[in-house]
This record gives C-alpha cells, structure tokens and sequence, in this order.
C-alpha cells in the first residue's frame, strides 16, 4: 500500500533561518511524550528520507507536521537541537533501507502524547468530520484540542470567527472535561475541526476579535446544559457562559 505523503513523509526538522530542511522522515519517537514522564535525551525519526550531511545542528529548528500535498500543516520551535546517531533502519532491502536518525532537542517537545497519531489522521487531507473529536477516550480530547489550535494557526488564521453560521449549537451531552468543551465550542462556531479558544482567556480573545471583524451577529444554543453543568461544575460552566453574554452573545439553554 502506497503512502498518501509526498514521498512518505510526515514530519520534517527545518532549520528556521535557512528553511534547509535537516531530516525529513515517515515517523518520529520521542516528541510526542505524556507530560508526567521524563521525556527521552533524543528524538528519533523513523525511515528518514531526506537527511542534509552538512546541517547537524542548528540554534532555532522547527519541528514540523507535513500534510498530503507536501504543505506544514503544524509547527511546532524546538529552539537547539544536534544530531547525535544514525544507524540504518531494520529493512532487509537495501533497496528500500532508510536510516533512523536521533537528534537531541535542547528545547521543546510536545506534551501531548496522542498528538502523533491525530496529526497523521489530519494529514490525510480528508474532512474532519462533525464530532469526530468524540471518538477518542476523554483523557485524549485535550491532544485533539491541541491539534486543532495548532493546525488553525499554522494554516494562518487568526483567532476569530470565519463561518457564516448565526446560531452556534454546542451540543452538551458527553461533554466531561474542559478540553472536550472547547472542541465543541470550535465546531459549533467555525465547523468540524475549527478553533474558538482553547480555554477562558483565549474564547474572551476570540470573542473580542470577532466583535472588531465583523457585525454579524452570533447567539449559541447550548444543548444539554445541565448534563455538562454536572459534568465540568457549575462554577466553571457559569464563567463560560458568561464571557459570551459580556461579548454581547446571547446563550440559550437547552
């Protein structure tokens, strides 16, 4: 089976300043770590492609998520990073061998553990579906979250509203944590996969900047509120009802 990426890559090491591309693999370990463990002494991209001979190091890298037709669809900067070992993969092809490359990462990974694998299925270039983000366990909606804030920005776009709808539904049963809201609050006011805040501060952000592009009203409909008021707390669901209301948008209980 034929990979759907440009010559099978997925993710890519860039150096920031040049735009030289230093490693450009299928796969990666070791940046998509759980928060609570000590992430690993080095990075390693599976079955490289394209790896510069002349570029191991460099002050301020970018880690990137490489879509369908060869575009990032998410950045992530790592700041220094070094390559510290390559060693062939475990292909008995020579044909078709490509090494493993490990670099160490001075500065940042990715806290989000399932991100990986989400970031492959946005990839894939498909449309994100209504609730898609539904299907994962609750305990990985917050990766999915990330993803979408992540995509938004990358794509370019800036922290508004751009779909035409008037009434944003946020369909409250299931909802049981925070991140889980906020994936509902994105889809309900700019489609599958869209991006409203990520928490309080970042939807007043949104707000505020929505009220500055345009006149066009919005009004929400949020659907089985008790359910998420005894899910998230009373407290909690009150504050973000009313960063709507001091925006001027009306919330409806259902």
């Amino acid at each position: 089976m034929s990979s759907p990426y440009p010559e099978g890559v997925l993710f890519r090491l860039v150096d920031k300043e040049s735009r030289n591309v230093l490693v450009a693999a299928e796969d990666v370990r070791g940046f998509f770590v759980d928060p609570d463990e000590e992430p690993p002494e080095t990075v390693t991209f599976v079955r490289a492609h394209r790896i510069d001979p002349k570029a191991g190091k460099t002050e301020r890298a970018e880690f990137e998520v490489v879509g369908r037709e060869g575009k990032t669809i998410g950045a992530y900067d790592v700041g220094r990073v070094a390559a510290v070992l390559r060693q062939a993969s475990g292909s008995t092809d020579a044909t078709h061998a490509r090494p493993d490359v490990e670099y160490a990462l001075f500065g940042h990974v990715c806290e989000f553990p399932e991100a990986g694998e989400m970031w492959r299925r946005w990839a894939e270039g498909g449309p994100i579906e209504a609730g898609e983000w539904r299907r994962y366990p609750a305990g990985a909606q917050k990766s999915w979250l990330h993803v979408v804030q992540t995509a938004w920005f990358s794509s370019g776009r800036r922290a508004t509203r751009y779909s035409p709808v008037e009434t944003a539904v946020i369909e409250g049963s299931g909802i049981v944590t925070r991140a889980a809201l906020y994936c509902a609050v994105g889809e309900a006011v700019n489609g599958p996969g869209g991006y409203f805040g990520s928490n309080l501060d970042a939807l007043h952000d949104c707000l505020r900047t929505m009220r500055r592009d345009s006149d066009r009203p919005l009004r929400v409909l949020w659907r089985d509120f008790p359910a998420s008021r005894e899910a998230l707390g009373s407290d909690y669901t009150d504050a973000v009802r009313s960063v709507f209301q001091e925006s001027g948008v009306e919330v409806e209980r259902g």
